[in-house]
């Protein structure tokens, strides 16, 4: 469609683009306004679209890398469950974390003892070594003004809660959604660390441990990270005396992603937001002998909203059922030809309306070009012509002229 009057913008417009961004993931293209920054450095805050979040039971969504350690030691313990079995006894497999202490002397003699001084086997140590952030999975594009986020709805809250009056007359709930930025996605390699006191022992650990690689470690219940084990380093060492241990070391990776509980993780975007509610009206229709007044169409009709003229209460007689009944049921789609830029000419007449229903205009029809809706008050008429109907609309309302390659699309009361 051509644009049918191009001005340029005066100072004042052309400033108030400055004031926020272009793009409004909650107003779409209308800038919201922000309000004065609070603090250098951090992102502006517009307090219409806080929510109060005072008793609200619905925790904000946090992951850090302590949840990744608990879902690796949750799996070791409660889900691979790692046992040997020694002098006909099943012994059960300690792990622990390698905390800077224990993972230095580990590092120095090669084992790890209790406060004896006594070598301690079978034992499983591990500790997180690196994080890596992975770049191809997904961005959050800007940490202090984060536009892409994730959408969780409830389905019963206080502020929607069930009634048969609302099932009975179709009124829409109020959805909540709870609001949570798009995460950090991670890679997170552990160093891990077996000691048995026989090579069978080790064996057992090692296809154990192969057996769970490439699967997804984690509580079902919390969360699940994807893991791999490439490699397995076996090593027997001994010492002078008795002692005799069999070690071996491998690599964890976890792919991970992380949502930080900071201040300015809180204040780039709402943790919360309503949703808008809604009572549908289905059409009808009576053949009784009642009395009801017939209100007049409005000039106007919103988008998207049911014509009076098609929902009224209207007196219609048992002779007249049929044809009245199979009027209101017509509902054709007819696709427009160009024949000026303020005229389209649609090859269909209008449909006949039985007594006693008004008879068919241009209220009983609605207009897309291009899948735009088009106002009601931007069409000058629309009328029968011969065996086609012609529309006509004031450019000036409308804001643009047709154009040859557009498609306009009428929806009505055709025959």
């Amino acid at each position: 469609m051509s644009i049918q009057v191009v001005r340029p913008q005066n100072r004042q417009e052309f400033m108030s683009k400055l004031v926020g961004p272009a793009y409004d993931p909650k107003e779409g293209t209308v800038p919201k306004p922000f309000s004065e920054p609070t603090k250098l450095g951090q992102p502006e805050q517009n307090r219409a679209y806080q929510i109060s979040v005072k008793n609200d039971t619905e925790k904000d969504f946090y992951i850090g890398l302590e949840d990744i350690d608990s879902a690796v030691n949750y799996y070791f313990n409660d889900v691979l469950k790692l046992s040997v079995v020694q002098n006909n006894t099943k012994l059960t497999i300690p792990i622990i974390y390698g905390t800077p202490e224990n993972w230095k002397s580990v590092q120095a003699d090669g084992y790890y003892r209790d406060q004896n001084g006594k070598l301690l086997a079978p034992l499983l140590m591990f500790k997180r070594t690196s994080v890596t952030q992975n770049r191809n999975l997904g961005n959050k594009l800007d940490g202090n003004l984060v536009h892409n986020v994730q959408t969780f709805a409830t389905k019963y809250n206080k502020r929607n809660f069930y009634s048969n009056f609302n099932v009975l007359n179709s009124r829409s709930p109020e959805t909540k959604y709870v609001v949570s930025i798009t995460p950090d996605y991670v890679t997170v390699v552990y160093e891990c660390i077996v000691w048995t006191y026989f090579v069978e022992q080790m064996d057992k650990i090692i296809e154990a441990l192969n057996f769970a690689s490439r699967s997804y470690w984690g509580d079902p219940n919390r969360f699940q990270f994807y893991s791999s084990i490439e490699s397995f380093q076996d090593s027997i060492n001994y010492e002078i005396g008795e002692n005799r241990a069999v070690r071996n070391s491998f690599s964890l990776t976890l792919n991970g992603y992380l949502i930080p509980d900071t201040i300015n993780k809180k204040v780039a975007n709402a943790s919360v937001y309503y949703g808008v509610s809604e009572i549908v009206f289905g059409l009808e229709t009576t053949s009784g002998t009642e009395e009801f007044s017939v209100k007049a169409a409005s000039t106007t009709v919103a988008p998207k909203s049911v014509l009076l003229t098609d929902s009224q209460n209207i007196v219609i007689q048992q002779s007249s059922d049929t044809a009245a009944v199979t009027y209101l049921g017509i509902n054709k789609s007819v696709v427009g030809t160009y024949s000026s830029p303020t005229t389209i000419v649609f090859a269909a007449t209008f449909a006949l309306a039985p007594s006693p229903l008004p008879s068919t205009s241009v209220d009983n029809f609605t207009f897309f070009v291009n899948g735009q809706y088009i106002e009601p008050a931007s069409i000058t008429s629309f009328t029968e012509v011969g065996s086609t109907s012609v529309l006509v609309v004031n450019t000036a309302v409308l804001g643009f002229t047709f154009d040859q390659t557009d498609v306009v699309l009428a929806v009505g009361k055709f025959n």
